[in-house]
């Protein structure tokens, strides 16, 4: 699931943001130019994997976060930004840093919400398959659960009982 158009960003750009420094600072400490850095938001030109391993280095992600199997900069979904926000939490727990059952409760919340999004994800991608069948079989799971008509719905999961 992407964010609408207008709002969307990279992952390296929310990792900035997040970490609160500036596109001129990350350009400085990793030796490009900030004509190299629009390059890469703007899909241009892929990250090389010197400057990749940096980057990663210099957020303390994963490389594979940051890029896609052709090299160039992540949208960022809402899957990916979630975990993002799950990884910057449990570096700052891994840090000892104060408020740890606040970061815990985020946590927590976090995870339930990825969830979601995993299942509106996979949803989303059996209704773009533009078959009818398919569109007509989610409508009716929809409108049976809109309808907490669970009890038909256990019937077809477990037809033995």
């Amino acid at each position: 699931m992407k964010m609408n158009s207008q709002e969307s960003i990279t992952v390296l750009q929310y990792l900035a943001l997040i970490n609160q420094v500036s596109y001129v600072n990350v350009c400085r400490a990793a030796g490009i130019t900030p004509q190299q850095f629009s390059d890469w938001v703007k899909k241009r030109r892929p990250v090389p994997k010197e400057r990749l391993q940096f980057l990663a280095e210099y957020f303390k992600i994963e490389a594979n976060l940051l890029i896609d199997e052709k090299n160039y900069l992540q949208e960022l979904t809402q899957e990916k930004k979630i975990d993002i926000q799950i990884l910057f939490l449990n570096q700052k727990l891994d840090k000892g840093e104060h408020e740890v059952e606040e970061y815990r409760e985020k946590l927590v919340l976090l995870e339930t919400e990825k969830e979601k999004y995993i299942l509106i994800s996979r949803f989303d991608t059996i209704v773009s398959q533009n078959n009818e069948q398919t569109r007509r079989i989610c409508e009716t799971f929809l409108e049976l659960m809109e309808n907490g008509n669970y009890v038909l719905l256990e019937k077809l999961l477990n037809p033995k009982e």
